[in-house]
This record gives C-alpha cells, sequence and structure tokens, in this order.
C-alpha cells in the first residue's frame, strides 16, 4: 500500500488503545508518512510506538475557525488517503471538505455520501479492536496485532520520576471514576472497603487514580476508608498516568479508558463491568480480569442508571479481593 496517508484518532481514551492493533498493523503494511490528526492526550498513548511521521493536535475547543483553519492545512498537505476511526459526522466532514482523494470508514450516522471507500458493516456487535481491524483487511493489509499493545518511553519513566519522587512499589492502583457517565462507577464505599481489606493483610500501597474532574469522588473514597496510612491520591496527566499504570502489581478499575492502557502494557486488570456490553471491548488478553453479575437489565449501556444499579452494587468488595489475591499470588 503506498501513498501519504492520514487517519482521524478516536476521541475516547479507550478507543485510542483499541485502536492500536489497527494503527500497527497499517503502519506495517503502508509504503509512505503516516500522519495522525487528534486530541493531544492521543501523543502521549502512542508514544513509543512509532506510529506516526507526524502529529495534528485538534482543537475542537476552538470553534468553527478552527475548524476551517485545520481544512486549510489538510488541503495543502497533499494526502492521497485518510480514514476515519470515530464515527461521526464532523470527522468525516472535515476529510471531505479538504478534498482528500480516498476517504475511507465506516457509512454511519448519515455521512456515507462523503466517504469514498466504506467498510462493510458486520450484521452483530463486533469488538471496537474487531471492528477497526477490518478497516484493514479492507485496504488489503496484513494483521499484525489482535490485542492492543502500549510502552512507555524512558523520557517519560524519567519526567514521572522527577515529578513523583515519593510513588513506592509495590502498589495497586485504583481507578475510580469513568468519564463516560456515572453508570459505570462501582460504588465509592465499595472501593473503601476493598483498600481497607487489602492493606489488612498485604504490605502494598494503594494509590487511587482519579480523572477530570473526578477528584471529589477520590476524596470520598479516601475518607471512607479507615487505615489511611498506606493510601494516597495521585492527579496525573496522561503521559504520567501510563507510567503509574505500567509499574503497578495490579490496576482495580471500573469499565473505562485507563483499563486498557493497564492491560496493553501487560499489567493485571481487574475490570468492574457494570451496564455495557462487554463484547464491545472484547480482545484476548491474559491480563485481563473480568469481574461481572448478571441482571435482568444488563446491558442496558446507558450513561446514568434509572433502577438501584444492581449490575455493580451486586459486585462486593469480597468479590474483587479474592481476585486481587489470586493475582498477588500468582507474580509470587
Amino acid at each position: 500500500m503506498t501513498g501519504k496517508t492520514i487517519v482521524y484518532l478516536p476521541n475516547w481514551l479507550g478507543d485510542m488503545v483499541m485502536a492500536t492493533p489497527f494503527l500497527r498493523s497499517l503502519r506495517a503494511s503502508l509504503d509512505g508518512e503516516l500522519w495522525g490528526i487528534g486530541k493531544n492526550n492521543a501523543i502521549h498513548i502512542y508514544n513509543g510506538l512509532g506510529l506516526f511521521d507526524r502529529f495534528i493536535v485538534l482543537d475542537n475547543k476552538k470553534g468553527f475557525i478552527s475548524f476551517l483553519d485545520t481544512i486549510s492545512l489538510l488541503r495543502g498537505l497533499n494526502f492521497e488517503r485518510s480514514i476515519v476511526l470515530p464515527h461521526s459526522f464532523r470527522s468525516t466532514l472535515l476529510f471531505y471538505a479538504a478534498q482528500i482523494k480516498e476517504r475511507i470508514g465506516y457509512g454511519r450516522n448519515k455521512r456515507g455520501f462523503m466517504l469514498t471507500h466504506h467498510v462493510d458493516e458486520g450484521t452483530t456487535l463486533e469488538p471496537t479492536v474487531e471492528h477497526y481491524l477490518k478497516i484493514i483487511d479492507m485496504l488489503g493489509g496484513k494483521r499484525f496485532l489482535d490485542a492492543p499493545l502500549l510502552f512507555v518511553t524512558e523520557d517519560e519513566e524519567q519526567k514521572f520520576d522527577k515529578k513523583f519522587t515519593d510513588i513506592q512499589k509495590p502498589y495497586i492502583a485504583f481507578i475510580v471514576g469513568a468519564q463516560y457517565g456515572p453508570s459505570k462507577c462501582w460504588p465509592d464505599y465499595y472501593f473503601s472497603q476493598l483498600a481497607d481489606m487489602i492493606v489488612k493483610d498485604h504490605d502494598v500501597k494503594i494509590y487511587i487514580l482519579p480523572g477530570r474532574g473526578e477528584e471529589g469522588l477520590a476524596n470520598k473514597i479516601y475518607e471512607g476508608i479507615i487505615n489511611k496510612a498506606h493510601i494516597e491520591i495521585k492527579s496525573m496527566d496522561i503521559r504520567d498516568l501510563k507510567v503509574c499504570l505500567s509499574r503497578a502489581s495490579i490496576v482495580v478499575s471500573n469499565d473505562t479508558g485507563p483499563r486498557h492502557i493497564s492491560a496493553a502494557l501487560s499489567v493485571p486488570t481487574i475490570v468492574l463491568l457494570g451496564p455495557m456490553d462487554q463484547r464491545y471491548t472484547h480482545y484476548p488478553s491474559p491480563y485481563v480480569y473480568q469481574i461481572l453479575k448478571d441482571v435482568p437489565c444488563r446491558p442496558c449501556n446507558k450513561k446514568k442508571c434509572d433502577r438501584a444499579h444492581e449490575c455493580l452494587k451486586n459486585i462486593t468488595p469480597k468479590d474483587v479481593l479474592k481476585k486481587v489475591e489470586e493475582t498477588l499470588e500468582g507474580k509470587r
């Protein structure tokens, strides 16, 4: 496959990670420049993989003027091919307006007329990793990965060590929020109880890692913990989060973006599955341990639960502790 190519990258953190098998396969199959365009977070997620020759950062907060400026920029860069990973109308409109010769993607959300090549939709629900890999199949490329893979660079390690001099190993990381919505969040008091159970019998630290806007939730969990001596809250950006998760003994996480980062870094990751259909995020990995409870309303895929949140409340701290201890025992 030849020609200068640009990929519009996913917006959600988890989708960015789940796109890595496709991106690695595209890079290996392409004889030509590969550019990425997307959120600033993507630079840090993909750093160390050697995927892109250049990267264009999108700032959608600047509105329509910024959108027009990006169109003008793309027109002058003479791309042969563009690939759209998000399903939004706006992402396809960008490449359509930039008059890129080939525009490849799924024809959802009434945007098919702007694409020159349509990826066939499956008739059944398919995992996100597979959904992206079908694009490489259509392009005639070869699949090189079937599960997400990330790396931490030496530079990232050094910057982390200078900033977080007090973080001590071994530790377990808690991912307690979810940018998608509250329906994905395991009860805060369950996280508190689990922390007390772990430090009671195990010589490990626990770091609570809140995302943007989740500091209040992290504080609530911390206040609910009885033995606070081995527990700390650490706020960090995506670059530092990647390093922190890579060094954890275990990650206990809601079904949200960072859990894909830790699994892609080969860290045992216990995922507390709530309202989402787990088939969306399925991929072969020996590092993912899913805990879920079958309830009549699951999966609902709602951002906010309109019932009693049984899908997550039925997962008890004892359930999670059992998997934590099994994993710790397996690492010895």
